[in-house]
This record gives C-alpha cells, structure tokens and sequence, in this order.
C-alpha cells in the first residue's frame, strides 16, 4: 500500500469527529468550538494530570514585605520602651486620678466605670461612714497615699490652719507652707473646707468611689444622722422620691436614706470602717445595728440567696494620749464587747490596735480581748519632737492600712467575683435596697 492511500484512510477516520464538531457548533452559534486540549489527551492516554502551582502576584509579595518592614520598627520601638499605639478595638485600663461619683441623687451609674475596672478577682472593697465633719475622706486620702509624709498631712490638713489664722505672721506663715507642700495638686477626695462647716452642707453627696493601682476600691459615703442631709431632701421633692419612698415621712427621710447606703455598703464591701472623732455616740452605735437587721438577702439567677456579713472596724480620730493607756483602751474594747455581741459582722478580726505589734503596751493580755478598734492621734503640728505617748500619725495610717489590706477577704456572693462582675452585683444590690420593704416597715416604728 502506498503512502497516499494510508492518507486517504487516515482523513476518511477522523471525518465524524468534525462533523460532531461542527453540528455542535451549529445547535450553538455564539459559542466557538471547542479543541481538545492538552488536559484531555494526558487523561485520555492514561497519565496522571500534574497539580497546578500558582504563584503570587508581585504586588501581594511587595505588600507583604511592606507590611513585614513596617513591623520591624515597631518591635524595635518596644524593646526600647516606647509606648505603642493600642489598636481601635481594644480597651486601655485607665488610672483614676480623682474620686468619682459612684451613687448621686438614688441613682447609680456604673458605665464611667468600665474604662477603670478590669477582670481581676484579687481585689478588695473598703467603705466608709460616720457622722458630719468626723473626717472621713481626710482619712481615705491619707489611706490612699502610698507613702504618707509630714509634708502631705501638712496639705491635707491645710483648711485646719486657715482657721485658726489670727495674725499676720500665720498668714505668711501658712503661704510658705502651701509653697512647700505643692497644694496646686487636689487630694483623691474633696475634704471639709471652713465654708461647709459655716452653711452646714456635705461636702460628699451620695457615694463617691475610686479606684487605686493596687486594686482596692474606696466607697466614701455621705455623712449619717446629719442636718444637712435633711435640709437637703426638705428642699428638693425630686430628690427625696428617687432616693426614699414616697410613703416615709418627710422628717424621717435624712436617716432612711444613710440606712439605705448603710446597707448597701455591707453588701458589696469586705470592710466598713465607722469613724467617729470620740467615744462613744450612741446614736452611730443604733444606727450600725438597725442598718445591719435591715439589710435585705440578695438572690442570683439561680434563686440562692447569699447572706454576707463584712469586716467591722471602729476608728477614733483625734484620739488623745490618755485614750492609749492600756485601762482606758480596755474599758473602749469591753464597751464594744457588750454593744455589738449579737452581731453578725466580723467584729473580731484582728484589724484593731491591740495585738501588740503596733504598741507594746496594747496587747491581749492587758487590754482583754480584742476587738477591731483603732486609734488615730489628733493632729497637731506643733507637737513634733514632743512625747505623746504613740507612734506618729504616719505610722499609724501605715500600720491601719496593712491592717485592712491584709485582712481575710470574704466572698460577696455565692461565686467568685472580678471588677467588672462586682460592678454588676452592685447595680442589683442597690436596686434590692431602694425595693426593700423593710425601711418602709421601720418608719412605724421610728418616733
């Protein structure tokens, strides 16, 4: 056979598959025919298709090299310690600088305080209450010092010497010390000044609260049993339906309201210091008992009510030297033996001045047994270098605030709580105070 022969039978073969070509082409006139691809004659003879391999563009490359440098700087300014900008979803823990307000007006607001408040379950709540001018957020500024100095307690008792200036002489002298103390800088709480003593007003309305760095939140609570108070929810109708009933009387009103921020203090707090400037007043002592039997139970989501019952500790500011002889502490410490023996807050802690290792004078065998009383000095600055019978003023608020920062935390709640979380069991404790019936009730009973 020739070689045109095999041609012609070649070409006679491959003819149907053009015609199949072709036809397909016609059914579909817009669509271009289609040719075996080199795919298709690997599949057909058997062999096995090899993967595909894309590569990147430049320009991807390029940015990722971009972005790689752009980094490189940034770990490099780390590891200097400059500060990097935080990203736009995350949150920066603020530090607070001033005392803020916590509850003003019956009303609590809690949404200022995300930004100050982080997931941290090591933390511990100290609140404060006593009668009007006692000297409460002076002692929480003193407190809140992390190194308390003579020239500090010079600032923080500054309003002390304008009153007593009679001459001259003090006036210069008083400027020199504002010079040299650097009173440009407002304590962490407003404190008493010469003006709310003469008009009888509160310098803290409501609960103001702050937030150190070493975790422990500072709740300062508007004066008890104070006239001012009063005069106050006499003048404002307003006010006095947010923060008491409708159904108190008007007379009645001042104290309901310290009752109500009383118990809602020994809900949320771990400790609560009464401070009181001598001893004793009987009407504070009523008033701690008849704020504990009207603290309500605060339940959960699972319908478990948690009873918790804080830290008690009794503070006598401008204590004088006789109240630190042994005789006189002791028949202090037996006097609250006998009023506060019914109760179930934590009144035998070892927070107060009698373990002997404030003073060797005070200690359980000759003071009897102990109780959470402490002693703060009256302060007096021309009594430096003199003998005054106790350690200094700065020695004792250090000694004070180990106390309280060492003391057993006890659990608020059935659970574990972080910042955040007791910000949140506050909310629910403040609305089971304002609805509890019990203050209500008492107002029956009051004369």
């Amino acid at each position: 056979m020739g070689d045109f022969e095999r041609k012609k039978i070649i070409s006679n073969k491959s003819r149907p598959f053009a015609r199949e070509s072709s036809a397909s082409s016609k059914s579909f006139p817009n669509r271009p025919a289609s040719t075996p691809s080199k795919e298709n004659k690997d599949s057909s003879s058997g062999e096995i298709k090899q993967p595909t391999i894309l590569l990147k563009n430049r320009e991807t490359v390029s940015d990722e090299n971009t972005v790689n440098i752009r980094k490189k700087p940034k770990e490099s300014e780390a590891s200097l310690g400059v500060p990097l900008k935080e990203n736009e979803g995350t949150t920066v823990l603020k530090d607070m600088k001033k005392s803020m307000k916590f509850i003003d007006d019956g009303i609590i607001n809690t949404e200022h305080l995300q930004d100050y408040l982080q997931e941290n379950n090591d933390f511990i709540v100290v609140g404060i209450i006593g009668g009007q001018g006692v000297g409460k957020s002076t002692l929480l500024n003193m407190l809140t010092e992390k190194k308390l100095t003579k020239k500090y307690i010079k600032k923080l008792f500054k309003s002390q010497s304008e009153a007593s200036l009679d001459s001259e002489n003090d006036i210069s002298i008083l400027t020199q010390c504002l010079e040299d103390t650097n009173l440009n800088d407002d304590p962490i709480f407003k404190t008493e000044t010469i003006e709310n003593v003469e008009n009888c007003t509160n310098v803290t309305q409501g609960i103001d609260i702050y937030v150190s760095p070493n975790r422990v939140i500072f709740l300062d609570c508007q004066p008890i049993l104070s006239v001012g108070t009063l005069d106050d929810l006499i003048e404002s109708e307003n006010k006095r339906t947010n923060l008491v009933s409708e159904f108190i009387p008007l007379e009645n009103s001042g104290e309901i309201q310290g009752l109500q921020y009383t118990s809602f203090l020994m809900s949320v707090c771990h400790i609560i210091i009464v401070l009181q400037d001598w001893f004793f007043d009987s009407n504070v002592i009523r008033f701690i008992q008849t704020a504990e039997m009207l603290k309500p139970t605060i339940s959960n989501t699972e319908d478990e009510y948690s009873e918790h019952f804080p830290h008690l500790i009794m503070v006598h500011n401008r204590a004088q030297m006789s109240d630190f002889t042994p005789k006189q502490f002791k028949a202090m410490q037996k006097t609250y033996e006998i009023l506060f023996k019914k109760t179930k807050l934590q009144f035998h802690s070892n927070l107060g001045l009698a373990s002997g290792s404030i003073m060797n004078t005070l200690d359980p065998e000759n003071c009897g047994k102990q109780v959470n009383l402490f002693l703060i000095p009256e302060y007096n600055e021309s009594s430096d270098g003199i003998y005054s019978g106790h350690p200094s003023l700065e020695n004792l608020i250090e000694r004070l605030r180990a106390n309280l920062f060492g003391a057993i935390k006890t659990s608020l709640t059935h659970i574990q709580l972080t910042e955040k979380t007791w910000l949140l069991y506050c909310n629910k404790a403040w609305e089971t105070v304002k609805k509890s019936p019990f203050f209500v009730e008492y107002t029956k009973l009051m004369p």
